[in-house]
Order: C-alpha cells, then structure tokens, then sequence
C-alpha cells in the first residue's frame, strides 16, 4: 500500500510541477468557456477580439441557436501552428432540413483536438467522438442544442512497463489505465428584441470522469473524480444604436469541477476539492462604413482553488486569482479589393495576480503581481495577457473564403532567400465554403 510519505511527495509534485501552468489550462482550452472552445477560426483569430463579440459561424457551438443563421456553411481547419506542431485541425458543416429549413438546421465538427481536457495535463489530447448541433427557428424565438462526447482510454495489458502511447504519469510511473471522459450538453436560446435587436444565451453543463490505476502498491488502488458535474452560463445581445452603429453587450459564468479521490483499503485515503471558477463581462461598439471596426471593455476573473485532505503535511490549499479590469479590445476589417481582406486587432490588460499557498504546518506563502504574470508559475488566464495583438488576411473565390493568421515574425523576416530565417507565414488557415 503508497505509504502516506509517498503520496505526499507525489502530490506536491503534482501540486506544483503542473498545477498553475496547466490546471487553469484545462478550464481555458474550453471546457467550460465555449466562448473559446471553438471560436479559433482564422478570422476571429485575426481580429483579435473576444470571439463572442463578433457575429460568426465560428460561434455556434458557443451559442448553438445561431447555427440557424448560417444553414450552408462547410468548415475547414488547417489548424495553427505551436511549439507543439500543427494543432486543431477539423471539418465541419451545418444544413438546413427539410424546404426553408422546416425541421432546423443540423451542424457537425469532426476535430482533431479535443479541447476538452478534463484533468490538468490532459490539455489538447486527442480524443472527441462527436459535436453535434440543432437549432430552430420559431418565429420571433429560436432554440439550439450541443452534445459534444470525448473520451480517451489507454489500458497496458501485457508488455513493457513503458511505452511511448503514455497519456498521463504519476510521479514518474505509467498506470495500467488511463482513462479521460467529458460530455457536454448545451441549450441555447435567442429572442428577438426588435427587428434589428436580439439576446442569445447558453446553459451548458458537463462531466468530467478520469481514472488512474496500476500504478501504486495496492492492485485495488485507484485515483478517480469525484463526480461534481461543471456548468456555464454565457449571454451576448446586439442593439442597433444607429444605421451603422451596434453595440454587442457580453456575460459569461463558468464553474468547472475536477476534484479527485484516491481510493484503496487504507484507513484514510486523500482527496482534493478543486474548483475552477470564471466570470466576464464587456461591452464593445460596432461600426459598419463598408469596412467594420469595434472597440470595447470588460472585466475578467478567474479564480482556482484547491484544498487537500487525507495528508497531514504538505500543501493544504491553494488559491490563484487572476482578475483584468478592466481589459481593453479594438479591431478592424477592411476590404482591399473584391477578393481580399485585411483585419488586425488588439487587447490590452490591466492585471492582478494573486497565489496563495497554505501548508498543514501552518506555513504560508503569497504572490502578488500587478500588470503582468507571476513569473514562477508562468500562466496566462483567460483574458489575461498584459496585451494580445493579431493580424489576418482574407481571400474570397466566388463561394469559397479562406482566412488566415499572420505570423508575428514573418513579416520582420521575409522569405529564406531575404533573410536566411525561415519562418511559417501564416499561423492559421480556415476554409468556409457558403452554398
């Protein structure tokens, strides 16, 4: 049986070694923000905005009711280029069913990513079956539903005690299971306020479910969640103040669950309550003079929180709090020519950052940062970088858009044969194709 030193030294490697960095990670790589989750289209790249403040295709898995405006789009991903490699790849589509679309409209994404990690160091796995969408259109209502599933396994019946298919460690050690599940379902509804006005909003609620075992002295032991299920609730309106002007008000709320306990034939086993929470809010104006551009503010916090039982030493809680207020966005887009587009944008953050670290011998320690990130625990929030700015272009071909994502380098260095640097032009491409 892990001795309780064992486990100690475990956790606070845990605790610490990937907490701060990929914790908060898990919750922004949009499990619970669909305000994020899937609005990573090339444009909103581009623009550099919030992507719920811009009335997109790429929004309607974050508010599945507007897929009743875009009945006949094909999506195409190329995906974004990390340190990691090319990422994110996906298709998708909606359709209308039935003449006028009489029984709604249908969407689907096939993704390469998941994007709904469900423990810390899961961000990014691979791993969705299916995300699929229906709205309908009631008049002056409509009504949308998501049900999104992913799920990951790797179990190691017989051979080496390591293999290169390893999706999560523990302390070093590779369990005989390894398994990762999230569903997602949401409800989404738009009203129509005025002719030109309408409120959309979206409930979304899911679970998180992952197991750990094999790895530790006791065959029967096993690290699971707890089963605490993880919500948001998210709102945008657009009013039209003027003929060209609009402003687009936003909110959004999330709680994510990923408490976990260790479960074995001891007297006391440990387990954590961990809790990732989220609020936002803004407001942004848009102008439309055959070219568009927004401007707007907001306030952002997240907050991430952990308390440890079971163990009497080591770290006993934690909390993380990272509030921008307020943040600052604009962008533009702009047409070129018929056939090409230019969009760029910005973001500017005022910051605060908070850690604190509580030990069970009573030992306390806080970090405090103002305008920029706690270098230790290197992690960028939500909302959160001191300042973000992107740049895009747009090709149109009868039908068929393609967007894509400047590169910050490559204008500085050009092509190999300028400079000798050869960097990747674009850091993202979409296809959309309107029929």
């Amino acid at each position: 049986m892990q001795s309780q030193k064992s486990f100690r030294r475990e956790y606070k490697k845990e605790a610490f070694s990937m907490h701060t960095r990929k914790i908060l990670l898990f919750t922004v790589l949009l499990l619970m923000a669909p305000v994020l989750a899937t609005a990573s289209t090339a444009r909103l790249d581009g623009l550099g905005v919030i992507p719920t403040f811009v009335d997109d295709y790429a929004n309607i898995f974050a508010y599945p009711v507007s897929v009743t405006r875009f009945p006949g789009v094909v999506i195409g991903e190329l995906g974004s280029m990390s340190t990691d490699g090319l990422w994110g790849r996906g298709f998708g589509l909606t359709m209308g069913l039935g003449q006028d679309n009489a029984y709604g409209v249908f969407g689907m994404m096939l993704r390469e990513n998941s994007w709904f990690p469900n423990v810390p160091d899961m961000a990014g796995e691979r791993g969705t079956q299916f995300d699929l969408l229906w709205g309908m259109n009631f008049g002056k209502a409509s009504l949308g539903v998501r049900l999104d599933r992913t799920s990951s396994e790797l179990e190691f019946v017989d051979g080496p005690t390591w293999s290169p298919l390893f999706l999560y460690t523990w302390g070093g050690a590779e369990p005989d299971v390894n398994e990762f599940n999230t569903t997602g379902f949401g409800l989404s509804a738009e009203m129509q306020v005025r002719e030109a006005d309408r409120l959309e909003a979206t409930f979304e609620y899911r679970t998180l479910s992952f197991q750990l075992c094999g790895i530790f002295t006791d065959p029967d032991a096993k690290l699971e969640d707890k089963g605490q299920p993880s919500y948001s609730v998210t709102g945008r309106g657009f009013f039209a103040m003027a003929e060209n002007m609009t402003l687009v008000p936003m909110v959004q709320y999330l709680k994510a669950d990923y408490s976990w306990e260790f479960k074995s034939a001891a007297a006391t086993n440990p387990s954590a309550d961990k809790t990732a929470t989220g609020i936002t809010a803004g407001i942004g104006c848009k102008v439309d003079v055959g070219s568009f551009f927004m401007f707007g503010l907001g306030f952002s916090q997240w907050t991430d929180k952990g308390d440890y039982s079971g163990i009497t030493a080591g770290t006993e809680s934690y909390e993380f709090k990272s509030t921008s207020l307020p943040f600052f966005f604009g962008c533009l887009e702009t047409p070129v020519k018929d056939w090409l587009t230019v969009r760029f944008g910005a973001r500017k953050n005022l910051i605060n950052q908070d850690v604190v670290i509580e030990d069970f011998d009573g030992t306390k320690v806080e970090y405090k940062s103002k305008n920029g990130i706690i270098p230790m625990f290197d992690f960028v929030p939500p909302y959160g970088e001191p300042f973000c700015f992107s740049m895009g272009l747009g090709f149109k071909f009868g039908d068929l858009d393609l967007d894509a994502t400047l590169n910050d380098s490559y204008p500085f260095t050009g092509m190999y044969w300028l400079s000798g640097v050869s960097e990747t032009p674009f850091g993202r491409i979409s296809a959309t194709y309107h029929y």
